[in-house]
């Protein structure tokens, strides 16, 4: 199976050349690999061109394009742009700063090729805090173990809407280009955008091949905790915060599932922007502009009960 990595790149300068070391120690190389910058204005674009032309007589089997935007659009809009470049039977992102286990790629081929897996979530390691998610534990009775450290979903939505799921963290899904098609990142303010599209994605999956959505453990992606990045980032006033994009596409939605992971990112943003706020003031005003919000927790509590 060919698999493209899509890394949109925008001032990663101390992190990229370890990030690009990763996709090119791979125990299955991709099959193509687009880099989209997205007008960096540190060293990240000279030093991914240097790598790669470093490397390019060891790997030249893989294809790959260089995207130079001629401004600053935002991670999202960077997706996007190199999704359209792609061709392969698999897709999977990779943001700047994150790395891959070796035997990565050979592993999700192995899974969606040999156990019909069209839609894969991994599990990620967050350092240097040394945190592993998901919470597998609060999970497994809704697994069937397929391989090591890979689960077939005995209920995808019910496990994607868990609050101990994640998914779209670090760009921790692989799947089949075929499913991608017709589905885009939220390209305005970005904040939890991964989410957004990923279940967009997922709930058509579900409904055509519920059987083919799978988790695999075992750390295969580490994300760096890097300050000053979108989900470390202070604020001094609280409309400067972006809203999660789910929040809006699933509103007024009747499905339960719409309704669950309305529940699980209305949680994290809240948590997110209390804690983030510098001020007590602005802290208030927060709660009072979202109070709806807040509210609601309460109802999707008692929906995740009963459900």
């Amino acid at each position: 199976m060919n698999i493209s990595i899509v890394l949109p790149l925008y001032n990663k300068a101390p992190y990229i050349k370890e990030t690009l070391q990763s996709v090119f120690h791979q125990t299955k190389l991709p099959y193509e690999l687009i880099i989209v910058d997205d007008k960096s204005t540190d060293d990240s674009l000279q030093i991914a061109h240097d790598f790669i032309n470093e490397m390019k007589y060891n790997f030249s089997a893989i294809r790959i394009e260089i995207i130079e935007l001629e401004e600053n659009r935002g991670v999202s809009y960077a997706r996007n742009v190199g999704f359209k470049k792609t061709s392969g039977d698999a897709v999977i992102f990779l943001d700047g700063d994150d790395l891959y286990k070796s035997d990565l790629l050979k592993t999700c081929d192995i899974l969606m090729t040999y156990h019909n897996i069209d839609f894969l979530v991994m599990s990620i390691h967050l350092f240097p805090s040394n945190t592993i998610l998901p919470n597998f534990k609060k999970l497994s009775k809704l697994l069937n173990p397929i391989a090591h450290n890979a689960y077939r979903m005995k209920h995808p939505l019910k496990v994607v809407t868990s609050m101990h799921f994640y998914m779209g963290l670090g760009s921790n899904v692989i799947a089949k280009r075929e499913w991608l098609a017709g589905f885009t990142f939220y390209e305005k303010r970005n904040f939890y955008e991964g989410i957004d599209y990923w279940f967009k994605v997922v709930k058509k999956v579900f409904a055509k091949k519920p059987n083919s959505i799978g988790l695999l453990m075992g750390n295969y992606i580490k994300v760096r905790e890097v300050p000053g990045s979108a989900s470390r980032k202070k604020f001094t006033k609280w409309n400067e915060i972006a809203e999660a994009p789910l929040l809006n596409t699933c509103k007024g939605s009747n499905d339960l599932y719409d309704k669950l992971m309305m529940g699980v990112v209305g949680k994290r943003w809240l948590r997110y922007c209390i804690k983030n706020l510098k001020s007590v003031q602005q802290k208030t005003i927060f709660i009072y502009k979202y109070k709806h919000l807040f509210i609601n927790q309460v109802y999707y509590f008692f929906l995740r009960i009963f459900n």
